[in-house]
């Protein structure tokens, strides 16, 4: 029984130790190699020339855009003209939505640092160059208060995710204290060997400000995208 346990201990801190997805670090040029692939995904997006919008500050089914004839369209759920009011927070180049922008996405202030591995992936771990935040009348770059972590999928060099978070509270300025912070993008192909797109994000802030506590949550998916027509 003694010989058993010990071969039960052993065993399992062995697999643990050649497991490459734990004991391996990724390739040095990876994080570049994101770069580079998210850049090329970027001017795919123009490939996009419809997609599903579903914010979650809408209670009625989102949005559909459609691009045609060098002119884009909104419409709602049921098919109908998007009233005024909504449409003025619609973009007005509704690709740039879903686009994986190297510089919102792996802009580093600082030398990205390899942490983990996480279902597959290598995740990386850097301070922002910007992070924008704006409400209530201010506007704030929060940058040196956060950390980005992306997740880049080894084999294709593509990003996952990245998620934002602050590690611990802080005040922008003397009237507002961000008691909680994060924001997480995640990220898909918009076919099969299509486009790399927003998938969803979601962001939850708890901020303190005239001695009023304010609960900011809120997210939007992306899906039913389709192809520009050849010609």
């Amino acid at each position: 029984m003694k010989k058993f346990l010990r071969c039960s201990v052993i065993l399992p801190a062995l697999l643990l130790s050649t497991s490459p997805a734990l004991a391996d670090e990724p390739p040095a040029d990876l994080f570049q190699r994101a770069l580079a692939t998210a850049q090329i995904h970027n001017e795919r997006a123009g490939e996009v020339c419809g997609f599903a919008y579903a914010p979650s500050w809408d209670e009625n089914g989102g949005f559909l855009y459609q691009q045609e004839a060098e002119a884009a369209s909104w419409v709602d759920a049921a098919a109908q003209p998007v009233e005024p009011e909504l449409a003025e927070r619609l973009p007005d180049d509704p690709r740039q939505m879903i686009r994986p922008s190297p510089e919102r996405l792996l802009e580093s202030a600082d030398t990205p640092r390899f942490v983990r591995w996480e279902d597959g992936l290598a995740i990386y771990q850097f301070q922002p160059v910007r992070v924008p935040l704006a409400g209530g009348g201010f506007s704030f770059d929060i940058a040196e208060n956060v950390v980005a972590e992306v997740g880049i999928d080894p084999e294709t060099a593509m990003v996952a995710f990245r998620e934002v978070t602050a590690p611990s509270s802080f005040r922008p300025n003397a009237v507002v204290r961000i008691r909680d912070y994060q924001t997480r993008v995640n990220f898909r192909p918009a076919w099969p060997d299509g486009p790399v797109v927003v998938a969803d994000n979601h962001y939850a802030i708890v901020a303190v400000a005239m001695l009023q506590t304010h609960n900011l949550t809120g997210s939007a998916s992306y899906s039913g995208f389709s192809r520009c027509e050849a010609g």
